[in-house]
């Protein structure tokens, strides 16, 4: 079903917000240039569209990020969200100027949706494992994010997300760290989060495009593994079974991983 199909009060509910959300009318010679050949797409038809005058920033963005869900963030574009809402795709342009700030709106939307609790638990460490949780269980509802927050030097401006950061900063505050290691300690919390959320968006665009999962993967990779196992010269690997397996799941090895990052920190603030 289109997001167009919906019945835009509760499209706008689930998305909130101005409808303008201090967005300027960017249309033009930039936006045109940017949207290449969707500038010649047909108008938006009342008929097969949203109902006029109900387009806005925010169900621009909730489209895209349903599609990312559902078909990877590499199907994403301004001709496809266009589709999605049945609007010609130069209507998107009086909203979200290229792109890039789609990108930015749908990180900044999906981070907005988890926000960390104030003044949150008490001690660092109950407040690093708190925030690490709520990004982690961010990635796996939204497996796509980690594309776009951890394959790049130029991370996304997302206020929400930077508010992770800032949490996580606050949290260290006052046990005698100075600035400069506050914000490494938090970008290496961030940074570990998201590169080890990556297996997730993997796995979830390799199931979209084989049909088949991991397991199912695994099982029939058994032969060439055996193969593999009786020739080459791999003493500790060659002894991998499924108590293996299991614990280098995702799942498992973010959660290894968390608590001994939680643990370096902890020999850090011991010596400072």
């Amino acid at each position: 079903m289109r997001v167009a199909d919906r019945s835009a009060t509760g499209a706008r509910a689930d998305t909130g917000g101005d409808p303008q959300n201090g967005a300027g009318a960017r249309a033009g010679t930039g936006a045109r240039a940017e949207a290449g050949g969707d500038a010649r797409q047909a108008p938006e038809s009342a008929e097969t569209g949203i109902p006029e005058g109900t387009l806005d920033r925010p169900l621009i963005v909730r489209a895209a990020i349903e599609l990312a869900d559902h078909d990877g963030v590499a199907a994403v574009s301004m001709r496809r969200v266009a589709t999605e809402l049945g609007v010609g795709v130069m209507s998107l342009y009086r909203y979200v100027a290229s792109r890039e700030e789609l990108n930015d709106l749908m990180v900044d939307t999906v981070f907005g949706e988890r926000p960390l609790p104030e003044p949150g638990p008490d001690g660092w460490r109950a407040k690093l494992e708190l925030s690490a949780r709520e990004e982690w269980a961010l990635y796996r509802d939204h497996p796509w994010v980690s594309y776009l927050v951890a394959v790049t030097t130029r991370p996304p401006i997302a206020p929400s997300l930077m508010a992770y950061t800032d949490w996580r900063m606050r949290a260290l505050d006052g046990h005698r760290l100075d600035f400069a290691t506050m914000v490494q300690v938090a970008i290496m919390i961030g940074t570990y989060l998201q590169s080890a959320a990556m297996p997730l968006a993997h796995e979830a665009q390799a199931a979209r495009v084989t049909r088949h999962t991991r397991q199912q993967w695994a099982d029939a990779r058994q032969d060439a593994l055996h193969r593999t196992m009786r020739t080459a010269r791999l003493p500790m690997v060659s002894e991998f079974g499924t108590e293996a397996f299991q614990a280098s799941e995702p799942e498992n090895i973010f959660e290894f991983g968390l608590h001994r990052m939680l643990d370096g920190i902890a020999t850090l603030l011991e010596q400072v």
